[in-house]
């Protein structure tokens, strides 16, 4: 019988030592420190483009790379962030749009 109990308080020691581990004050040691202010981040920047006959949305992508791999539909939704006007509306040749490019960029160190 008293194995028993001592498994049973070893055991909820134990647990107890999980979830403070996991989800109690241990973890949250780690906020005392300085957080660091230098931080890479996506910027966003863009092509001017001029379209011409037979251009496609994919077609001017394709001509104008990202450095960052982004997929089809995310770039498509920048596309239209910075062409509004172009939302369900066919490309006319003559017109110029911005192709949108995201690159890796370091933010302002102040450290």
């Amino acid at each position: 019988m008293r194995f028993l109990i001592a498994s049973i308080v070893l055991l909820l020691f134990a647990f107890v030592i999980k979830v403070d581990l996991q989800e109690g004050t241990l973890p949250l040691a780690s906020f005392y420190t300085d957080p660091q202010s230098c931080q890479e981040g996506e910027q966003g920047n863009y092509v001017v483009v001029k379209i011409q006959p037979d251009d496609t949305i994919y077609s001017l992508f394709s001509a104008t790379p990202s450095p960052i791999k982004t997929t089809f539909p995310e770039r498509l939704a920048q596309f239209y962030q910075l062409n509004p006007h172009l939302n369900l509306q066919p490309l006319v040749p003559g017109d110029t749009v911005l192709i949108p490019i995201t690159s890796n960029a370091k933010e302002n160190c102040l450290n």
